[in-house]
């Protein structure tokens, strides 16, 4: 007989997690005991906001459920932040909460939420567990339900005196993705269709994408001279340099590229939902009905034709898609028309020179352009870059370019302060490799008491905080709709170099251009050998709005 909380342990050993995140509490002690002996990592985190993002950011890079643990009430309402993240970037999770007695219910008990009603809009799946020796069946039934389809996140409520339970149940073992395959029908269709097209386009997304589907899709590129391009902060899954690489949909994207899809008779949609950012607020073409042939290959069948009206809508997984034609190509021998690969090389030509472009710069502080730029020429290909929102990440996104799969984190989903919990996921997951969190003065603030959960697990990353003393998208927009009122977004910043020094880590200062690479090196330098994290208080004023761009020229 063992305690209930032990057996979802074990359950858990079972799925291999290496990890959890979470804040303790008192709803699941029996759990935190389980946790007291096994192979799994527990990461104390300072808020739970952090620990659902650090699991959601687990969940994007290994494509099984990040894991997390909260407690009731005030716990829970915290993680939500998480759980909507993962909602809108189609990530797997779980969340377990805390949760008050089972005799409590319906008292408006100390803590008391009724998780359906909370989570019931942005989980996939919400479910208590009653009795102990239900835990297998319904752990079971949320790790299908967070993988199959459109992944996403499933709550599971834990009241407290069901984890205290004896059991002798038997852990459930390890749970394998189901995944689809395209129909042969379908797939003789589309690579029918797809030969004879002028100028296709493939725009790939989603969330659960792998390293060998991404060789798969340079090979069929290569054989269809078909360009490439990534959704919105998905650029790492597919490689930027690759000559069929055509750039990436998002925000402040390249105005060539929207001529592009314009002009183009055949749109393939692989893996992603083409929502508002990717799709320029939903204006690329019509809805549902539009002038293109529009190609819809997704794992959720309740996805294709929400929004667009597909010619041929494909419900399997973006894997073994990509998997299959790539071995029907083979088969076929196919090569590219000559003016299709032309179409793609000019398309990737216009991707770099959009990265090269003379910028404006600004007339004091740090030029963000130069910056990136030399830093982009010096990082290691497998370096892991994450973001939270803000628009000093525009320039992250432009002019960065991301050659290996799995190197970028970054919420679709718009959520500020993401930058730092995913940094310190990615670094514990890969050590081995340098991860760099950008942040912008506001974003980091959201979540900066996570930089002594870094130095806690020496998750040595590299942050970097862009201080223009404001909430600068926010101001954008005030200057665009109320010239001159700028009242509600001004920052009056702490000194962040002393910031991280006093939690433990090591703080820089970056007051011009010309110091950024030397800073950046030291801190890399410092990083490797004291295995502790670092920051860089970069100081950009608040001239440029975005890259090349004044806000007086908006």
């Amino acid at each position: 007989m063992k305690e209930a909380g032990s057996l979802l342990v074990e359950i858990l050993e079972n799925q291999k997690v290496e990890r959890v995140f979470c804040v303790p509490g008192e709803s699941y002690l029996s759990v935190m005991n389980g946790l007291q002996d096994t192979f799994i990592e527990t990461v104390l985190c300072k808020h739970e906001g952090a620990a659902s993002i650090m699991a959601e950011a687990d969940g994007k890079l290994t494509g099984r459920p990040g894991i997390a643990f909260v407690t009731r009430g005030p716990g829970a309402t915290n993680a939500a932040a998480g759980i909507h993240i993962a909602q809108q970037d189609s990530t797997p999770m779980i969340l377990f909460v805390g949760q008050i007695g089972k005799e409590m219910y319906g008292r408006d008990a100390f803590q008391e939420v009724d998780y359906q009603q909370f989570f019931g809009g942005m989980a996939k799946l919400v479910v208590e567990v009653q009795q102990a020796d239900r835990l297998p069946e319904i752990v079971s039934r949320a790790y299908h339900t967070a993988m199959s389809g459109r992944p996403g996140p499933v709550i599971i409520a834990l009241p407290e005196n069901m984890l205290t339970e004896s059991t002798n149940n038997k852990p459930v073992g390890y749970i394998n993705n189901s995944s689809s395959a395209p129909s042969t029908n379908d797939l003789a269709q589309f690579i029918e269709e797809i030969k004879s097209a002028k100028n296709p386009i493939l725009i790939l997304g989603g969330s659960v994408w792998s390293n060998d589907a991404a060789k798969d899709l340079e090979s069929i590129s290569e054989m269809l001279g078909l360009t490439v391009l990534t959704s919105h902060r998905r650029q790492s899954f597919y490689n930027n340099l690759h000559e069929n690489y055509g750039g990436d949909l998002g925000l402040g994207v390249n105005p060539k590229l929207i001529e592009r899809i314009n002009k183009s008779d055949y749109l393939v949609l692989l893996g992603g939902r083409l929502s508002e950012n990717p799709s320029q607020g939903f204006s690329l073409f019509g809805i549902p009905e539009h002038n293109k042939k529009v190609v819809h290959i997704h794992p959720g069948h309740e996805e294709i034709g929400r929004i667009y009206k597909p010619h041929i809508g494909i419900p399997c997984s973006p894997i073994s898609f990509a998997n299959a034609l790539n071995n029907a190509l083979k088969g076929l021998n196919t090569k590219p028309s000559s003016e299709n690969q032309t179409n793609t090389n000019q398309a990737h030509e216009e991707y770099l020179e959009w990265g090269n472009m003379p910028l404006e710069a600004p007339n004091s502080g740090v030029d963000l352009t130069s910056a990136f730029r030399s830093l982009r020429e010096n990082l290691e290909p497998n370096t892991i870059i994450t973001n939270g929102a803000g628009n000093y990440a525009v320039w992250g996104h432009r002019l960065f370019r991301f050659s290996q799969f799995g190197t970028q984190l970054a919420p679709i989903s718009g959520s500020m302060g993401y930058g730092l919990p995913a940094a310190i996921a990615a670094k514990l997951r890969h050590p081995n490799q340098t991860v760099i969190a950008l942040a912008g003065d506001g974003c980091f603030q959201m979540t900066e008491n996570e930089f002594a959960t870094a130095v806690q697990y020496n998750a040595a990353v590299i942050v970097f905080v862009v201080d223009n003393e404001m909430y600068g998208t926010i101001r954008m927009h005030q200057h665009k709709n109320y010239k001159g009122k700028y009242k509600h977004t001004g920052l009056i910043n702490p000194d962040f170099n002393k910031l991280a020094v006093a939690m433990g880590g090591q703080g820089y200062t970056v007051n011009n251009t010309e110091d950024f690479m030397n800073i950046f090196n030291d801190a890399k330098d410092w990083t490797s050998k004291n295995n502790l994290p670092a920051l860089l208080h970069i100081k950009t004023g608040s001239e440029m709005v975005l890259p090349g761009k004044r806000f007086n020229s908006l």
